[in-house]
Protein backbone atom coordinates (compact mmCIF):
# COMPACT_ATOMS: atom_id res chain seq x y z
CA UNK A 1 0.00 0.00 0.00
CA UNK A 2 2.52 2.44 0.33
CA UNK A 3 3.17 2.49 -3.32
CA UNK A 4 0.25 5.27 -3.19
CA UNK A 5 2.68 7.80 -1.29
CA UNK A 6 4.34 9.20 -5.24
CA UNK A 7 0.58 8.92 -6.84
CA UNK A 8 -0.35 11.56 -4.65
CA UNK A 9 0.84 14.78 -5.64
CA UNK A 10 -1.76 16.66 -7.46
CA UNK A 11 -5.27 18.36 -6.07
CA UNK A 12 -7.94 19.47 -8.07
CA UNK A 13 -9.32 23.34 -8.03
CA UNK A 14 -13.15 23.16 -8.95
CA UNK A 15 -14.27 27.18 -9.31
CA UNK A 16 -17.50 28.58 -11.11
CA UNK A 17 -14.80 30.22 -14.03
CA UNK A 18 -13.67 27.36 -15.36
CA UNK A 19 -14.50 23.75 -13.98
CA UNK A 20 -12.97 20.09 -14.87
CA UNK A 21 -16.08 18.80 -15.58
CA UNK A 22 -17.85 20.15 -18.57
CA UNK A 23 -21.83 20.50 -18.06
CA UNK A 24 -23.51 17.93 -19.88
CA UNK A 25 -25.50 18.96 -22.63
CA UNK A 26 -28.75 16.72 -22.29
CA UNK A 27 -28.63 17.76 -18.80
CA UNK A 28 -28.60 21.49 -18.59
CA UNK A 29 -27.82 22.69 -14.50
CA UNK A 30 -30.76 24.34 -13.05
CA UNK A 31 -30.36 28.36 -12.96
CA UNK A 32 -28.81 28.46 -9.42
CA UNK A 33 -25.19 30.38 -8.78
CA UNK A 34 -22.66 28.27 -8.14
CA UNK A 35 -20.08 28.82 -5.40
CA UNK A 36 -18.05 32.22 -4.95
CA UNK A 37 -15.65 30.14 -3.68
CA UNK A 38 -13.47 28.02 -5.23
CA UNK A 39 -13.59 24.20 -4.55
CA UNK A 40 -10.54 23.07 -3.80
CA UNK A 41 -9.92 19.07 -3.28
CA UNK A 42 -7.18 16.02 -3.48
CA UNK A 43 -8.26 14.45 -6.31
CA UNK A 44 -6.33 10.96 -6.76
CA UNK A 45 -5.28 9.16 -9.26
CA UNK A 46 -8.20 6.70 -11.05
CA UNK A 47 -5.56 3.64 -11.04
CA UNK A 48 -4.74 4.38 -7.07
CA UNK A 49 -8.28 3.97 -6.55
CA UNK A 50 -9.40 1.41 -8.24
CA UNK A 51 -6.11 -0.72 -7.43
CA UNK A 52 -7.81 -0.72 -3.99
CA UNK A 53 -11.42 -1.24 -5.16
CA UNK A 54 -10.29 -4.29 -6.82
CA UNK A 55 -8.63 -5.88 -4.06
CA UNK A 56 -12.01 -6.62 -1.69
CA UNK A 57 -11.40 -8.54 1.31
CA UNK A 58 -13.88 -11.67 2.52
CA UNK A 59 -13.05 -11.29 6.11
CA UNK A 60 -14.13 -8.49 8.82
CA UNK A 61 -10.76 -8.65 10.32
CA UNK A 62 -8.91 -8.67 7.36
CA UNK A 63 -11.57 -5.88 6.13
CA UNK A 64 -10.33 -3.99 9.18
CA UNK A 65 -7.10 -4.14 8.59
CA UNK A 66 -6.98 -3.18 4.61
CA UNK A 67 -9.09 -0.01 5.51
CA UNK A 68 -6.57 0.61 8.56
CA UNK A 69 -3.54 0.71 6.37
CA UNK A 70 -5.52 2.45 3.92
CA UNK A 71 -6.45 5.51 6.18
CA UNK A 72 -2.75 5.23 7.50
CA UNK A 73 -1.34 5.55 3.75
CA UNK A 74 -3.45 8.52 2.95
CA UNK A 75 -2.02 10.32 6.35
CA UNK A 76 -4.65 9.84 8.69
CA UNK A 77 -2.37 9.16 11.88
CA UNK A 78 -1.16 8.73 15.10
CA UNK A 79 -4.02 10.17 17.69
CA UNK A 80 -6.33 10.62 14.69
CA UNK A 81 -6.70 7.30 13.96
CA UNK A 82 -7.89 4.77 16.35
CA UNK A 83 -9.98 1.49 16.73
CA UNK A 84 -12.81 0.85 18.81
CA UNK A 85 -13.47 -2.13 20.01
CA UNK A 86 -17.30 -3.02 21.56
CA UNK A 87 -18.44 -6.29 22.36
CA UNK A 88 -18.23 -8.63 19.40
CA UNK A 89 -16.71 -6.58 16.80
CA UNK A 90 -14.66 -3.60 16.51
CA UNK A 91 -14.81 -0.09 14.25
CA UNK A 92 -12.49 2.22 13.04
CA UNK A 93 -12.23 6.43 13.37
CA UNK A 94 -10.12 8.52 11.77
CA UNK A 95 -10.81 12.54 13.10
CA UNK A 96 -10.22 15.48 11.08
CA UNK A 97 -9.63 17.78 13.59
CA UNK A 98 -10.96 22.03 12.10
CA UNK A 99 -8.03 23.35 11.03
CA UNK A 100 -9.60 26.99 10.77
CA UNK A 101 -9.32 29.79 13.75
CA UNK A 102 -12.37 31.85 14.58
CA UNK A 103 -12.94 35.21 12.93
CA UNK A 104 -13.36 37.47 16.24
CA UNK A 105 -13.87 40.37 13.96
CA UNK A 106 -16.58 39.21 12.37
CA UNK A 107 -19.86 40.44 12.80
CA UNK A 108 -21.88 36.67 12.89
CA UNK A 109 -21.93 35.11 16.25
CA UNK A 110 -19.26 32.88 17.45
CA UNK A 111 -19.54 29.55 16.92
CA UNK A 112 -16.95 26.68 17.74
CA UNK A 113 -16.42 24.31 15.33
CA UNK A 114 -18.80 21.34 14.49
CA UNK A 115 -18.92 17.72 13.64
CA UNK A 116 -19.53 16.57 10.55
CA UNK A 117 -19.67 12.54 10.47
CA UNK A 118 -19.34 10.30 7.31
CA UNK A 119 -20.42 6.63 7.93
CA UNK A 120 -19.69 3.43 6.46
CA UNK A 121 -20.51 -0.20 7.25
CA UNK A 122 -17.56 -2.30 6.40
CA UNK A 123 -19.50 -5.66 7.40
CA UNK A 124 -19.19 -8.80 4.90
CA UNK A 125 -22.98 -9.23 3.48
CA UNK A 126 -24.49 -11.75 2.09
CA UNK A 127 -23.42 -14.52 -0.56
CA UNK A 128 -21.49 -12.94 -2.72
CA UNK A 129 -17.27 -11.28 -2.30
CA UNK A 130 -19.89 -8.30 -0.44
CA UNK A 131 -18.17 -5.71 -3.36
CA UNK A 132 -20.93 -3.25 -3.48
CA UNK A 133 -22.43 -4.04 -0.28
CA UNK A 134 -20.17 -2.33 1.18
CA UNK A 135 -16.73 -2.38 0.57
CA UNK A 136 -17.20 0.69 -1.52
CA UNK A 137 -18.95 2.79 0.62
CA UNK A 138 -16.61 2.26 3.74
CA UNK A 139 -13.32 2.07 1.12
CA UNK A 140 -14.83 5.95 0.46
CA UNK A 141 -13.95 6.75 3.42
CA UNK A 142 -10.38 7.06 3.88
CA UNK A 143 -10.48 8.69 0.53
CA UNK A 144 -12.73 11.72 1.00
CA UNK A 145 -10.57 12.10 3.91
CA UNK A 146 -7.41 12.58 1.77
CA UNK A 147 -9.59 15.06 -0.73
CA UNK A 148 -10.02 17.19 2.50
CA UNK A 149 -6.70 17.02 3.89
CA UNK A 150 -5.40 19.56 1.00
CA UNK A 151 -6.97 22.91 3.30
CA UNK A 152 -7.53 23.72 6.64
CA UNK A 153 -11.12 23.23 7.17
CA UNK A 154 -13.94 24.88 9.44
CA UNK A 155 -15.31 21.65 10.93
CA UNK A 156 -14.23 18.70 12.49
CA UNK A 157 -14.82 15.45 9.97
CA UNK A 158 -14.88 12.29 11.51
CA UNK A 159 -15.13 9.43 9.31
CA UNK A 160 -15.98 6.08 10.55
CA UNK A 161 -15.85 2.36 9.28
CA UNK A 162 -18.01 0.53 11.32
CA UNK A 163 -18.96 -3.32 11.74
CA UNK A 164 -22.58 -3.69 10.90
CA UNK A 165 -25.21 -1.97 13.19
CA UNK A 166 -23.89 -3.01 16.20
CA UNK A 167 -20.95 -0.78 15.51
CA UNK A 168 -23.10 2.32 14.61
CA UNK A 169 -24.38 2.20 17.86
CA UNK A 170 -21.64 1.60 19.79
CA UNK A 171 -20.37 4.83 18.34
CA UNK A 172 -22.79 7.10 18.94
CA UNK A 173 -23.01 5.38 22.49
CA UNK A 174 -19.13 6.45 22.88
CA UNK A 175 -20.10 10.07 22.14
CA UNK A 176 -20.21 12.72 24.77
CA UNK A 177 -23.26 14.58 25.25
CA UNK A 178 -21.15 17.97 23.95
CA UNK A 179 -19.93 15.75 20.79
CA UNK A 180 -23.32 15.08 20.22
CA UNK A 181 -24.33 18.37 20.73
CA UNK A 182 -22.09 19.46 18.37
CA UNK A 183 -22.90 17.22 15.69
CA UNK A 184 -23.74 19.26 12.58
CA UNK A 185 -24.85 15.69 10.18
CA UNK A 186 -24.09 12.32 9.14
CA UNK A 187 -23.50 11.24 5.85
CA UNK A 188 -23.91 7.67 5.31
CA UNK A 189 -22.61 5.73 2.47
CA UNK A 190 -24.20 2.23 0.73
CA UNK A 191 -23.27 0.52 -2.19
CA UNK A 192 -21.36 3.28 -4.88
CA UNK A 193 -20.41 2.52 -8.42
CA UNK A 194 -22.87 1.10 -10.01
CA UNK A 195 -24.29 4.75 -11.49
CA UNK A 196 -24.94 8.05 -10.11
CA UNK A 197 -25.58 9.00 -6.82
CA UNK A 198 -29.22 9.09 -5.15
CA UNK A 199 -29.70 9.85 -1.59
CA UNK A 200 -32.55 10.13 0.62
CA UNK A 201 -32.72 12.25 3.32
CA UNK A 202 -36.00 11.31 5.76
CA UNK A 203 -35.13 7.36 6.78
CA UNK A 204 -38.66 6.31 8.35
CA UNK A 205 -38.19 9.02 11.24
CA UNK A 206 -35.96 11.81 10.73
CA UNK A 207 -36.51 15.53 11.45
CA UNK A 208 -38.33 17.85 8.51
CA UNK A 209 -37.63 21.56 8.42
CA UNK A 210 -35.50 23.72 6.15
CA UNK A 211 -32.45 23.02 8.88
CA UNK A 212 -32.73 18.80 8.58
CA UNK A 213 -32.62 19.76 4.85
CA UNK A 214 -29.53 21.31 4.55
CA UNK A 215 -27.67 18.12 3.64
CA UNK A 216 -29.42 17.71 0.37
CA UNK A 217 -29.31 21.63 -0.25
CA UNK A 218 -25.05 21.27 -0.47
CA UNK A 219 -25.88 18.01 -2.20
CA UNK A 220 -27.38 20.28 -4.37
CA UNK A 221 -25.24 23.28 -4.40
CA UNK A 222 -21.75 20.44 -5.01
CA UNK A 223 -23.80 19.82 -8.19
CA UNK A 224 -24.22 23.12 -9.26
CA UNK A 225 -20.47 23.70 -8.80
CA UNK A 226 -19.37 21.15 -11.12
CA UNK A 227 -22.09 21.76 -13.89
CA UNK A 228 -23.46 18.14 -13.25
CA UNK A 229 -27.08 16.90 -12.92
CA UNK A 230 -28.38 16.89 -9.24
CA UNK A 231 -28.68 14.03 -7.82
CA UNK A 232 -32.29 12.07 -7.26
CA UNK A 233 -34.02 11.43 -4.17
CA UNK A 234 -35.00 8.17 -4.32
CA UNK A 235 -36.13 5.58 -1.40
CA UNK A 236 -33.85 2.79 -0.32
CA UNK A 237 -35.32 -0.47 -1.30
CA UNK A 238 -34.85 -3.79 -0.06
CA UNK A 239 -31.08 -3.95 -0.42
CA UNK A 240 -30.68 -1.55 2.51
CA UNK A 241 -30.31 -3.48 5.93
CA UNK A 242 -28.59 -1.93 8.10
CA UNK A 243 -29.02 1.81 8.91
CA UNK A 244 -25.98 3.15 10.75
CA UNK A 245 -27.58 6.61 11.38
CA UNK A 246 -30.65 5.77 13.29
CA UNK A 247 -29.18 6.56 16.84
CA UNK A 248 -28.20 9.82 15.28
CA UNK A 249 -31.32 10.72 13.95
CA UNK A 250 -33.64 9.18 17.16
CA UNK A 251 -31.56 12.13 18.31
CA UNK A 252 -32.57 14.87 16.14
CA UNK A 253 -29.46 15.03 14.28
CA UNK A 254 -29.85 15.19 10.62
CA UNK A 255 -28.60 12.39 8.11
CA UNK A 256 -28.70 11.41 4.76
CA UNK A 257 -28.16 8.09 2.60
CA UNK A 258 -26.47 8.44 -0.39
CA UNK A 259 -25.94 5.20 -2.78
CA UNK A 260 -26.00 4.15 -6.31
CA UNK A 261 -28.28 1.88 -6.32
CA UNK A 262 -31.46 2.08 -9.26
CA UNK A 263 -34.49 -0.24 -10.02
CA UNK A 264 -31.86 -1.96 -12.32
CA UNK A 265 -28.89 -3.13 -10.08
CA UNK A 266 -31.69 -3.42 -7.25
CA UNK A 267 -30.89 -7.37 -6.68
CA UNK A 268 -27.28 -6.80 -6.85
CA UNK A 269 -26.16 -6.32 -3.10
CA UNK A 270 -25.77 -8.88 -0.88
CA UNK A 271 -26.11 -11.49 -4.17
CA UNK A 272 -23.53 -13.77 -5.80
CA UNK A 273 -23.15 -11.44 -8.05
CA UNK A 274 -22.11 -8.94 -5.51
CA UNK A 275 -18.22 -8.79 -6.70
CA UNK A 276 -16.01 -6.21 -8.05
CA UNK A 277 -17.21 -7.32 -11.99
CA UNK A 278 -20.45 -6.22 -11.10
CA UNK A 279 -19.09 -2.44 -10.80
CA UNK A 280 -18.43 0.14 -12.68
CA UNK A 281 -14.55 1.57 -11.71
CA UNK A 282 -15.12 4.72 -13.25
CA UNK A 283 -18.76 5.22 -12.15
CA UNK A 284 -16.92 4.73 -8.78
CA UNK A 285 -14.29 8.05 -9.49
CA UNK A 286 -17.00 10.03 -10.20
CA UNK A 287 -18.88 9.02 -7.51
CA UNK A 288 -15.56 9.42 -5.28
CA UNK A 289 -15.21 13.54 -6.93
CA UNK A 290 -18.54 13.91 -6.15
CA UNK A 291 -18.54 13.25 -2.24
CA UNK A 292 -15.31 15.29 -1.93
CA UNK A 293 -16.91 18.28 -3.57
CA UNK A 294 -20.23 17.64 -1.33
CA UNK A 295 -17.84 17.26 1.62
CA UNK A 296 -16.02 20.75 0.96
CA UNK A 297 -19.56 21.96 0.34
CA UNK A 298 -20.70 21.10 3.93
CA UNK A 299 -17.73 22.79 5.49
CA UNK A 300 -19.01 26.03 4.59
CA UNK A 301 -21.56 28.06 7.34
CA UNK A 302 -24.26 25.88 8.46
CA UNK A 303 -27.99 27.50 9.24
CA UNK A 304 -27.12 27.55 13.19
CA UNK A 305 -24.02 29.22 12.39
CA UNK A 306 -25.29 32.16 10.91
CA UNK A 307 -29.14 32.08 12.03
CA UNK A 308 -29.94 34.01 15.19
CA UNK A 309 -31.36 31.59 18.59
CA UNK A 310 -35.38 30.83 18.46
CA UNK A 311 -35.63 32.24 14.90
CA UNK A 312 -38.61 29.99 14.07
CA UNK A 313 -36.42 26.96 12.22
CA UNK A 314 -37.27 23.39 13.23
CA UNK A 315 -34.66 22.86 16.22
CA UNK A 316 -31.91 20.31 16.29
CA UNK A 317 -29.02 19.68 18.05
CA UNK A 318 -26.93 22.13 17.04
CA UNK A 319 -28.99 24.54 18.27
CA UNK A 320 -30.64 23.81 21.42
CA UNK A 321 -27.44 24.66 23.38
Amino acid sequence: MRMLAFTLALFTVIASAQSTHPTPTQHPPPPKKTSQNPIIFWNMPRTSVNFLLRHVPQTNPIRLAQLKQTFNDLECQASNLREQTFPGGKNLLCTLPAGLSTDRTSSQPHRSPGIILFIADYKHEGLGQSAIDNWTGALMLPFIYHALTVAPRRHTFLFADVEGKAGAKALFDSLTSRQIQNTLGVVALDCLGLGPLRYYVNPYDTITGFQSNWLSIQLEQGALDQHVPVPKLALPGGWFKVDPTSEFRHHNIQSVLLFSVDFKSRKLPGSTKDTYASLNPDVYYQNLVRLSVYAVELDKLWPSEIQPQNDGMQPTARSQH
